[in-house]
């Protein structure tokens, strides 16, 4: 197959993708779905300056597209967004280098052969290219196996994905400065291949399709009435379709527990079950189900378990504080709760509790 040819049938397949991923409207396919609209984009540019260049390759290797810059910080983006991390105006920074590049590809174009120095410094950026590409490539993949799920099947694929692409890459860079192929060739077979690129995303999206489905028919469940026989049932059953392994149960639990006591996070009142999901790089399903499963406990009772703790340690201290000072600065919003939490834990009420301290430390002081 000649070039041209690789070159259209890539573009074609790349809108069929786009269509097919777009369709399912999913959140977390939205760098995937950027990902094919910049190689549609980049392959758009190829094919015009081949077809207005004589049908030579050369003019592709003087005036490189800026596309292909954004896609290492889209699959970058797209694995951060599959750890749940906490995506800023920050992320935008990774951009910066396609824009600059894009000014200097508009620029080129228009003066050409007018700026040697300025094409040269265009073209010597692209040289870099490679290493740019396999740099975001590499952090994508340490990230993702850093924090893998051996229980989520999407990043399975995710990391093979990525895996299969930097192998790519590496590949190709030693073909072509190895002079290993002919440059032509090489080229059309690298077009190409991104048909199996195109076949990992597409199977991205029915697994994430899969899952998606699988959740709204649980929430779609409604309960009317639950005896309390059946509350022990619920509670064996409840994660029956999503299975964690007991040593990612034990190890998410151990980094829960140790960021608790060392960070003494329970101390924000507004803490939420998302945020600890994003400080430790895992959904809040798999939080929720790891807390439940393992430490037999719900998020809300473990967090007012360590407050209430937090509370006797520091009224100890200094029990001539007021307690409705003291629990506050423990995380509390309201009297009740802490009230509740604290009969629960200590069987008797805070004044209680804070009245024997006071006496005990009257008897033990010197006459």
């Amino acid at each position: 197959m000649e070039i041209s040819g690789a070159f259209l049938a890539v573009i074609l397949e790349a809108i069929l993708s786009f269509f097919l991923i777009k369709r399912d409207n999913s959140k977390k396919n939205i760098f995937l779905i950027l990902y094919i609209v910049t190689i549609t984009l980049d392959f758009l540019c190829e094919y015009f300056i081949f077809s207005f260049g004589n049908k030579s390759t050369f003019l592709i290797d003087q005036y490189p597209s800026s596309f292909r810059l954004l896609k290492g910080p889209l699959l970058f983006l797209a694995g951060r967004y599959l750890l749940n991390y906490t995506n800023t105006w920050k992320q935008y920074f990774h951009f910066v280098l396609f824009f600059v590049v894009f000014i200097c590809n508009i620029i080129v174009l228009f003066i050409g052969a007018e700026s040697q120095s300025f094409h040269q410094f265009y073209l010597w950026i692209f040289k870099l290219y490679p290493l740019y590409w396999a740099g975001y490539l590499t952090v994508t993949l340490v990230q993702q196996i850093r924090h893998r799920n051996k229980e989520n099947a999407f990043q399975k694929l995710f990391i093979k994905f990525i895996g299969f692409v930097l192998s790519l890459v590496i590949l190709y860079a030693i073909c072509h400065y190895g002079e290993l192929l002919d440059k032509e060739l090489l080229r059309t077979i690298y077009t190409l291949s991104f048909f199996i690129q195109f076949a990992f995303l597409i199977r991205l999206n029915q697994i994430d399709k899969q899952a998606l489905n699988i959740q709204q028919k649980t929430e779609n469940i409604t309960v009317i009435e639950i005896p309390n026989i059946m509350i022990d049932a619920k509670k064996n059953t409840k994660y029956k379709t999503s299975v964690l392994s007991k040593d990612y149960i034990i190890n998410t639990n151990n980094r829960l527990i140790e960021l608790l006591k060392n960070k003494k996070i329970y101390t924000k009142e507004d803490l939420s079950l998302e945020d600890i999901s994003n400080m430790i790089h895992i959904s809040k399903n798999h939080l929720s189900q790891c807390i439940s499963e393992g430490l037999e406990t719900t998020f809300y009772d473990l967090i007012n378990k360590y407050r209430i703790e937090e509370f006797i340690e520091q009224i100890n201290q200094k029990p001539d504080l007021q307690i409705s000072e003291l629990y506050y600065q423990c995380g509390f919003r309201s009297k009740a709760t802490f009230y509740k939490y604290f009969k629960q834990e200590t069987g008797v009420n805070p004044n209680d509790y804070r009245k024997k301290i006071l006496e005990e430390k009257t008897i033990v002081q010197p006459m």
